[in-house]
């Protein structure tokens, strides 16, 4: 993350949760009924996620993980930056960095929806739009380097309400 965010805060994660790492983004896939939620714990984004209306993103993992002498994710607080909606940039390798090699190609992508890509274990951030409900919003980028820079759409912060 770069930029002002709301700090870290200290969410639980279960135990036998798949691993996360420092700088890893992270999610909770909660379901409100009657206001309860119906998980009270934090995971590791999976591919072409946040997705508003479906997920709950929390932000980015300062930290990784704890795990046990066998490797295994055990019960603890994860510390998360939660980014301010709209403002806080994040900002990662282009998941083709080849389509972002020159301005032009940087111009038409600016301000497009788009959402984590994990490949190989390695996440980036997509350069193709998939869809209007895409939690992400890029705004800028380097391509020289390969990266873009996105804002979190507020609605992603928070599972629809019905």
């Amino acid at each position: 993350m770069i930029g002002v965010s709301a700090g870290a805060r200290p969410f639980r994660v279960a135990a036998s949760a798949t691993r996360g790492y420092a700088g890893d983004p992270i999610n909770n896939l909660g379901v409100r009924t009657s206001g309860a939620s119906s998980v009270n714990t934090v995971v590791v984004l999976t591919d072409g996620k946040p997705i508003v209306g479906t997920d709950q993103f929390i932000g980015v993992a300062v930290e990784s993980m704890k795990v046990n002498s066998a490797g295994t994710v055990v019960a603890h607080s994860l510390s998360v930056a939660v980014p301010i909606p709209h403002c806080t940039r994040i900002r990662g390798k282009a998941e083709t960095p080849a389509s972002i090699a020159t301005d032009a190609e940087l111009l038409a992508i600016l301000f497009d929806s788009t959402s984590f890509g994990l490949s190989g274990g390695v996440y980036t951030i997509s350069e193709t739009a998939a869809g209007d409900s895409e939690g992400l919003m890029i705004v800028e980028g380097n391509i020289v380097k390969g990266t873009l820079d996105v804002v979190v759409d507020a609605r992603v912060m928070r599972t629809d309400v019905a």
